[in-house]
């Protein structure tokens, strides 16, 4: 079956908080992760919605091409910042070239928001991980161990910050996961009865 395919105007309106945006890459360090996970995706992000018109995404990246929204500051590491900007200026530095989308099907309740803005502000000061060191924390991640919060690469936010919502168990350390991890052939599990639709393609 063709995975469907929308415009970013299509779909905008349907987005909410904790769905997925993956990223497929072009450039080096994307296509090795790419090719070392056998996956297509080299970046997962998660969508956050403050309000009706402002779609989000909160992710952890290498670069500092984009601001973000609260602070207003640019800066590898941990950042929130505006979904269309994230697409745009991929798309115009030719780094990525291709987004796809997964929903989250579950109740967001207070707690679950709340949970996750204190987490926000909790890691924020966080950075990127060098090369060397994000291919040593997954590979202790693999072994059971979980690493510092002092930096995050994309998948281990994600799962981190999934966790604070509790939305997946902490039997693994938030190391452990890649981006396949979150696809509809990776191996997460959610909890608290919620789950992941299956990918759709946003069109640059």
């Amino acid at each position: 079956m063709a995975i469907p395919s929308y415009t970013y105007e299509q779909i905008a309106g349907e987005l909410q908080t904790g769905d997925l945006l993956f990223c497929h890459g072009i450039v080096t360090g994307s296509e090795r992760i790419e090719k070392l996970e056998d996956c297509e995706w080299s970046h997962v992000a998660m969508v956050v919605r403050l309000d009706a018109e402002e779609i989000l995404i909160w992710e952890s990246t290498s670069a500092d091409n984009l601001q973000d929204v609260r602070f207003h500051d640019t800066a590898p590491g941990p950042q929130l910042v505006r979904l269309i900007d994230r697409i745009s200026t991929d798309v115009s530095n030719d780094t990525d070239t291709l987004f796809g989308i997964r929903k989250l099907q579950v109740e967001r309740t207070p707690a679950m928001l709340e949970a996750m803005n204190a987490f926000f502000r909790e890691v924020y000061e966080a950075e990127f991980p060098g090369t060397a060191r994000m291919y040593a924390e997954v590979l202790a991640g693999k072994v059971g161990i979980k690493t510092s919060y002092k930096d995050f690469f994309c998948s281990k936010l994600l799962a981190a910050t999934y966790i604070q919502m509790g939305l997946l168990s902490e039997d693994r350390p938030p190391n452990d996961y890649e981006p396949k991890d979150f696809t509809p052939a990776g191996s997460v599990k959610l909890i608290s009865g919620a789950s992941l639709g299956e990918c759709c393609f946003i069109k640059p």
